[in-house]
């Protein structure tokens, strides 16, 4: 693989970690905020129908979204113990092996959850009454992202070089 390819795939995985922590971020206060303000309307004697449901679809969001920022921080998951045993090759092989793997288990989850949503465009929610592909939209989307990251990691296991 091309030294250009490797580092645009960096550069890429790099950038959209980025956007995803600051999504996270604001995903996280506008739970914060949502939860707060329907405790409050509650003991007021009121409720904010929508409230659950929203933060129920952004907890969904986060769950997604933060795996694939977790999955970028801690980069693959790896046998290390195997390999070490087995010398550099051996693990950096096995490395590959499992990252192909992670690769066509989250393209699966892209192909079914792009279908999902779809299918779920016409089915509406209880309360906010937009349709469930909204928040179902984030299944393939974090799988997407998931994709950049192994290809990422893929292409960094394959360019390096033994000492």
């Amino acid at each position: 693989m091309g030294m250009t390819i490797r580092l645009l795939l960096q550069k890429t995985s790099q950038a959209v970690n980025s956007v995803v922590e600051k999504m996270l971020f604001l995903i996280g206060s506008a739970i914060c905020v949502i939860l707060f303000a329907q405790v409050v309307s509650r003991y007021a004697g009121a409720s904010l129908g929508w409230s659950e449901e929203v933060s129920r679809h952004l907890l969904v969001a986060i769950t997604f979204l933060g795996g694939t920022a977790a999955y970028k921080r801690a980069s693959f998951i790896g046998l290390k113990g195997i390999g070490h045993r087995l010398g550099s090759i051996a693990q950096r092989g096995i490395a590959i092996i499992l990252q192909i793997l992670a690769l066509f288990c989250f393209g699966v989850i892209a192909w079914f959850g792009t279908l999902y949503t779809i299918k779920a465009w016409e089915h509406t929610s209880s309360s906010l009454q937009i349709p469930m592909s909204v928040p179902f939209f984030v299944i393939p989307l974090a799988a997407v992202i998931f994709l950049v990251h192994v290809l990422a990691d893929i292409s960094s296991t394959a360019e390096y070089k033994t000492p």
